[in-house]
């Protein structure tokens, strides 16, 4: 017996120690219900006979049910052997890198019920050592006991740390093939106890739904639906190991030189339109480097298939889901060159990154907050003046009212959204009197293509009525998008 183990077992009341071995409870769940917490666990410890050996059997329950294989409360969760294996087997199967790793343990709602009636069995026995009501105010949690012990033996197999503010998360799944059939009764116990203290009880396999419904039950009631202590278990719980890791964020810019790529695949009626996209350009190079499960491709709004993207780029991210490998700043670089390096040329990147969670904020901050720039070829029914571009250079901070344009109305609700353009800027194109170069500043969410030719009036005022003639838009740039990006 380890000396560790032997100092926190001589500390024990040992009338309480002997029943909870003698009603079937392992060694660790022993220690558990009289409140031992830390690296104990993580130590060789002895079986219950040879415990009892130590402090005496003494006098008790009718039936001694200490040399049982599985425990009566944890069904054998915290006598699991080869768990470092298993999860060191899972992670070589999955293959993936990483520094340290956090662990996440999921029991049978089943073990709530058992501790429930142990602990109703121990406050009869020993009222003077277990005089809470609730269990949990005393017990120590089943999944904090196989954290410390199977955290070392997990450590010592992957020969990394637990972290438990890592990336990277193994989950130890325990099930028992009678869970449900268990824990059913305690949908029977709904109605009729005048002692239940809230609500209806829930039956389910839901962890938090039984610590609920149990909550809600004085222990008499517990008593009279379930015997105490709990029967013995026959099988032990099997454990199922996975691992994963938490999304990786690729961030940086994107410029698109074509008018026939959209930001994200489109397709009509299962047709696809254009010559591919912006997602899959980027994505289709950086998503194979990172071996993961999928990524979603997000941005900080979107041009339309045949508008242009220049200037310093479009913000965007890249949520890689589960990946499998590390990568590091130059890593990304060459990543980036790959990209740049298309033979088609139609959209680069720069400023390839990785980010934290906290680039979510900035997206949604810098799409609420932002402006944009553009540039647009403007059509007018009779030739340009100098007049003309005077009327729109001096329009500063111009508020229009958009309904929402005919060509989304299938996609967006029908509103009236107040816009600002904050400034305008012309340009003549020579040789061409009815034609000039529109440069201006928006509001984030304007549609411009319908400030400019007024969208059957649905966008007032627009450069048409401003300038009391039709306009129209030949192409249209966007030129830059003011947002502070990391």
């Amino acid at each position: 017996m380890e000396a560790l183990f032997r100092e926190a077992l001589l500390a024990l009341p040992p009338a309480p120690l002997r029943d909870l071995l003698r009603a079937g409870a392992c060694s660790l769940c022993a220690m558990r219900f009289l409140s031992v917490r830390g690296r104990v666990y993580s130590q060789s410890v002895p079986a219950p006979p040879t415990i009892l050996a130590e402090i005496g059997n003494g006098d008790g329950l009718e039936s001694d049910r200490s040399s049982a294989s599985c425990c009566t409360v944890c069904q054998g969760i915290l006598q699991s052997a080869g768990v470092g294996l298993a999860v060191l087997e899972a992670i070589q199967k999955e293959g993936h890198e990483f520094c340290d790793f956090s662990l996440e343990v999921t029991v049978p709602s089943a073990t709530l019920v058992r501790e429930r009636s142990l602990w109703c069995y121990l406050r009869k026995e020993h009222p003077e050592d277990f005089k809470a009501e609730d269990p949990n105010e005393c017990i120590v949690s089943l999944k904090e006991a196989v954290k410390w012990t199977f955290g070392p033996q997990i450590e010592a197999a992957l020969g990394k740390v637990m972290d438990k503010n890592s990336n990277f998360h193994i989950s130890l799944v325990f099930k028992h093939a009678n869970s449900s059939s268990e824990i059913q009764f305690l949908s029977d116990l709904s109605g009729g106890d005048s002692k239940r203290k809230r609500g209806p009880v829930e039956a389910g396999e839901s962890i938090a739904a039984v610590q609920r419904s149990l909550a809600s039950i004085s222990s008499d009631a517990f008593a009279r639906h379930y015997p105490c202590p709990p029967p013995q278990s026959d099988t032990p719980c099997e454990l199922v190991s996975s691992c994963r890791k938490d999304a990786i964020f690729v961030v940086g810019r994107y410029l698109k030189y074509s008018r026939s790529i959209s930001q994200s695949p489109w397709t009509i009626q299962e047709d696809r339109i254009g010559d591919g996209s912006v997602q899959e350009i980027i994505g289709d190079v950086i998503f194979p480097h990172f071996k993961a499960d999928s990524y979603k491709f997000h941005a900080a709004g979107r041009e339309d298939i045949d508008v242009r993207m220049l200037g310093s780029g479009r913000p965007f991210l890249l949520e890689i889901l589960n990946a499998r490998t590390c990568s590091k700043q130059e890593e990304l670089l060459k990543l980036e060159h790959a990209i740049n390096s298309n033979k088609d040329g139609w959209v680069k990147v720069k400023g390839l990154k990785e980010a934290g969670n906290e680039v979510w904020t900035v997206m949604r901050q810098g799409e609420a907050d932002k402006q944009k720039e553009y540039t647009a070829v403007v059509w007018l029914s009779r030739p340009v003046t100098e007049a003309d571009f005077t009327t729109l250079s001096n329009s500063k901070e111009l508020e229009i009212q958009q309904k929402t344009p005919v060509r989304v109305l299938h996609r967006r609700s029908p509103l009236v959204r107040p816009r600002i353009i904050h400034w305008m800027r012309c340009e003549a194109l020579h040789d061409s009197s009815c034609y000039f170069l529109l440069h201006l500043c928006t509001q984030a969410g304007t549609y411009v293509k319908e400030f400019v030719h007024g969208d059957l009036g649905r966008t007032y005022p627009n450069v048409g009525s401003l300038l009391d003639c039709d306009a129209e838009i030949l192409c249209l740039d966007v030129t830059n998008v003011k947002m502070d990006f990391l």
